[in-house]
């Protein structure tokens, strides 16, 4: 970078990827907050719990090889890759029951498509009676 645009190039590039390592390590902890006050409450204790924890990572992150950092974020993928599919069979059920009603009631309520719904397509024509 630096030999195509000098010292710019070099300072350019830290600064959009400490900005974009920021802005991304802030909404995972949105999320992860808003998932800590979801299964726990939103009680003082346990969203101080999950802060400190995060600020241990946080650190932990910052002082350990990049490898490390890399094989915690595999881990990190692979349990919540576990839990996702331990948690979608039992949903299973709910989920094609859904599926079911949609079709159903989309089957019952079949028509003739009017003139300003996508599927009756005179609106593309530029048909007057269309609007």
């Amino acid at each position: 970078m630096q030999y195509h645009l000098g010292s710019f190039g070099v300072v350019f590039i830290a600064v959009t990827l400490a900005l974009f390592s920021f802005s991304t390590f802030i909404g995972i902890l949105y999320y992860a907050r808003c998932n800590v006050a979801y299964l726990f409450g939103d009680s003082w204790f346990w969203q101080t719990a999950y802060k400190v924890l995060a600020l241990v990572m946080l650190v932990v992150g910052g002082m350990q090889a990049y490898t490390v950092v890399w094989d915690l974020g595999d881990v990190g993928i692979g349990l919540m890759t576990i839990f996702n599919m331990l948690a979608l069979y039992p949903l299973s059920g709910e989920a094609l029951t859904a599926l079911r009603e949609y079709e159903a009631k989309r089957n019952s309520s079949k028509q003739k498509p009017s003139a300003q719904t996508a599927d009756g397509f005179r609106f593309m024509r530029g048909d007057p009676a269309a609007f």
